[in-house]
């Protein structure tokens, strides 16, 4: 079993009542007139809107969601003679303005400290590792400022609800809308600077082992 808290742990300074979620899938028209989020003031507005629309809601997303934000050379390969993406999303995205706090949610030590500087990557990045009884696990935070790996190096000590980092801008954090990608993991597979946050269809089993759903660890139902 893994141990629980609170999502106002991870985000104090953020005020709401209830979590939301908004459709980014393949499926989905909310991203119809830019599928690849390349429009970062189109995104924004449609993002601000809905948020609006639910001014309490803690705006969260993504597990296991086909996104065709993916959908580039970058993310193809041809496997066998079929091509396809990796393109199916590990985490939860918590869509909140840059410079937002993010705190700890459970004891650990940062183990990795990274600034993926790539289009469509991560950006600053932070891993803590927390120690069980029976097995460690790992939490992953992705789009953080740049100030944010100097707030907390690797090999730092962190408590619960200690400042962690600070949602990055779209300038530093590998060119999204502003968010934080949070993910669980239960195997870093030696991984020192980077960790995949989206997976191949094909490989999606591996996956699901690899990083649960992370709303797991939360109390609340998201």
């Amino acid at each position: 079993m893994f141990p629980k808290t609170s999502l106002h742990t991870l985000f104090p300074t953020v005020n709401f009542t209830e979590i939301t979620a908004i459709d980014m899938s393949v499926n989905s028209d909310f991203f119809r007139e830019d599928p690849l989020h390349e429009n970062l003031d189109l995104a924004r507005e449609k993002i601000t809107k809905f948020q609006n629309k639910y001014p309490m809601s803690l705006l969260a997303n993504g597990y296991l969601e086909e996104r065709a934000f993916y959908n580039t050379p970058n993310f193809e390969r041809t496997l066998h003679g079929v091509k396809e993406y990796r393109n199916i999303h590990l985490g939860t995205d918590f869509w909140l303005p840059e410079s937002t706090a993010v705190h700890v949610p459970f004891d650990g030590t940062i183990v990795i400290a990274h600034d993926n500087n790539y289009h469509k990557d991560y950006g600053p990045l932070l891993v803590l590792k927390h120690e069980t009884e029976t097995a460690p696990f790992y939490t992953l935070y992705g789009h953080l400022s740049k100030e944010s790996l100097v707030i907390s190096p690797k090999g730092k000590n962190v408590k619960q609800g200690e400042l962690l980092a600070y949602l990055g801008s779209e300038e530093e954090n590998g060119h999204w809308v502003s968010h934080l990608h949070f993910q669980f993991i239960t195997d870093l597979l030696n991984e020192t600077e980077n960790y995949n946050g989206v997976a191949f269809p094909s490989e999606i089993e591996k996956w699901k082992k690899l990083c649960p759903n992370p709303s797991v660890l939360f109390e609340e139902e998201f």
